[in-house]
């Protein structure tokens, strides 16, 4: 009977010792896990932010300023257009950490002297490269289009643009981002008599929010 219970006892401790392993080994594995899930958050939101194949899709809304038609800033009521405001949705993609290649759709409009309204739709492809610190992120486009621009009764397609943007962004989360770009758009048009040419030059301050993913 003695030989039982000593045996037993002997059994139970082992038994506790072995559980209590079990147990550390878990609540380490979860530390570790823990862990690794900031240190991921971590480098997500400082320094290298971005990785090749990282996507993101952008909204923002323009004040933009008629830059060559006449006025004066900030709202060019005197020239043949005025001070108008535009709407913009963009989809990108990075090639490198610091490169993204992507195509944004602008929806725009200006008052002009006669009260009525020009009109625009841009499609711009584009390639921004972007550096980073910390959370905050530089991002420097330029890009290349075509606009269907009308105004009344008539109609221009397709009509050239060029544009260059710069600004800057914060990270607030790893799948968002907000900030604020200036930049200049040149949408010339052109007709077979030179004389009816024009040459469009518009400078926007864009308010934006940026998904990624």
């Amino acid at each position: 009977m003695k030989r039982f219970l000593a045996l037993f006892c002997a059994l139970f401790m082992i038994s506790s010792f072995a559980f209590a392993d079990d147990d550390d080994a878990d609540i380490y594995d979860d530390i570790d896990q823990g862990e690794e899930e900031d240190d991921d958050i971590t480098l997500r939101t400082s320094g290298n932010i971005n990785e090749a194949g990282d996507q993101y899709i952008k909204i923002g809304l323009m004040v933009t300023c008629p830059l060559n038609f006449g006025g004066s800033f900030p709202l060019y009521k005197e020239g043949k257009l005025a001070t108008g405001g535009a709407g913009m949705i963009g989809y990108h993609r990075f090639i490198t950490n610091w490169w993204a290649a992507g195509i944004n759709i602008y929806f725009g409009y200006h008052p002009t002297l006669g009260e009525n309204i020009f009109t625009y739709i841009p499609f711009v492809v584009d390639t921004t490269f972007q550096p980073t610190f910390k959370k905050f992120e530089f991002p420097i486009t330029l890009g290349v289009g075509a606009a269907m621009e009308n105004y009344l009764s008539r109609t221009y397609f397709p009509g050239l643009v060029l544009r260059g943007a710069a600004g800057v962004f914060y990270r607030a989360t790893p799948s968002w981002s907000f900030g604020v770009e200036g930049d200049c758009m040149y949408m010339p048009q052109w007709y077979s008599n030179p004389k009816y040419n024009d040459y469009g030059v518009f400078g926007s301050m864009l308010f934006t929010a940026r998904y990624h993913f």
